[in-house]
């Protein structure tokens, strides 16, 4: 039985892309790639809501099992060492494509597969997904010739599946462009969900990409971890020196998540008005204790009070506390960062 690897992004055009291919009876097996950019399936992952659930639905309606595989770190390198350069942002599209479908192959050879097929669309995205783009991306794959563009198959080249009669080229699309209304009208005739686009990728987002050249200009490359990028993703962050940054909760969904990097990290909130958790990144002196302090009160109630007190904690033994008196007239997007 021919046996094909879909890549899978949980979005409207993945979806078309597994229907299509695995309605001409071919056996499918279904890769969603975490790189730890996403911003969707982070979201959902914090608030444990709505993407287990919507992935066993969409494992229900397409009779297939998604594969998550985890890439982070690897990933991280091409994030910091992109070959081809980043795009309007820190967004490395065209080396991710690349490296996911490398990943892709390694997976179709472990597993004895045939070809590989994704949901791109010619010149749905200005960047990875033009015509020049997408075939310099299988060639550098290793993969010219065995991967399949199922919804613009009719514009591009018959690839070895379809002339080797693995797949019916009659059967596939020929779409194009950035339009969604053929997509949407596929998904009405045959009554598919899927997953609503909610951010795409962090990469492509300016204030994270700040925030992410922020930690590249402070910090050695070859010391950078997958830590270090998941803690961009959450609260307001505070450039305070060069060896100093504060992470100030916005809301409970950052406090949850910051919560679980106390570790080897102070910690400050403030006693007595409601307080976010700030996390501290880099080791304070006794001035910047002080300063952290005064800054922190004005997210708080007590920023108008005569006095206020923030306990300082790390690794749940080494306590300080510090009495500031509130400055309501600072303002913290000083050392605001992205």
């Amino acid at each position: 039985m021919i046996k094909a690897i879909g890549m899978f992004s949980g979005g409207l055009d993945s979806v078309l892309a597994v229907k299509l291919i695995k309605d001409q009876g071919i056996e499918v097996d279904v890769l969603h790639f975490d790189i730890g950019f996403e911003s969707l399936k982070l979201e959902r992952r914090v608030k444990k809501k709505q993407f287990e659930t919507t992935q066993e639905e969409l494992e229900q309606q397409l009779g297939v099992q998604i594969r998550n595989i985890d890439v982070t770190d690897k990933f991280l390198q091409i994030v910091l060492h992109p070959k081809h350069g980043y795009g309007s942002e820190m967004n490395p599209c065209i080396d991710c494509k690349i490296f996911l479908l490398q990943q892709a192959k390694a997976y179709m050879e472990a597993h004895h597969a045939h070809f590989i097929f994704t949901g791109e669309v010619i010149g749905q995205r200005p960047m990875s997904q033009q015509r020049p783009t997408m075939l310099q991306t299988e060639k550098a794959s290793g993969l010219s010739g065995y991967l399949l563009r199922p919804l613009s198959a009719k514009l591009l080249e018959p690839t070895i599946p379809e002339q080797k009669g693995w797949v019916d080229r009659e059967q596939l699309l020929g779409l194009s462009g950035r339009g969604r209304q053929a997509q949407l009208e596929f998904a009405r005739t045959y009554n598919l969900s899927y997953q609503q686009p909610a951010g795409g990728c962090l990469l492509n987002d300016p204030q994270f990409s700040i925030r992410l050249r922020d930690l590249l200009d402070h910090t050695s490359q070859e010391t950078i971890t997958t830590t270090d990028t998941a803690l961009l993703k959450f609260g307001r962050h505070l450039r305070l020196s060069e060896t100093l940054k504060i992470i100030v909760g916005r809301h409970e969904v950052d406090n949850t998540y910051l919560g679980q990097y106390i570790q080897g990290r102070w910690t400050a909130e403030v006693r007595e008005f409601g307080s976010p958790l700030v996390l501290i990144d880099g080791e304070p002196t006794d001035e910047q204790f002080e300063q952290i302090a005064t800054i922190i009160v004005n997210y708080t109630k007590g920023k108008h009070a005569d006095r206020a007190t923030v306990d300082f904690l790390h690794n749940s033994n080494e306590k300080r506390e510090i009495i500031v008196t509130p400055d309501p007239m600072l303002d913290p997007n000083h050392w605001r960062i992205g």
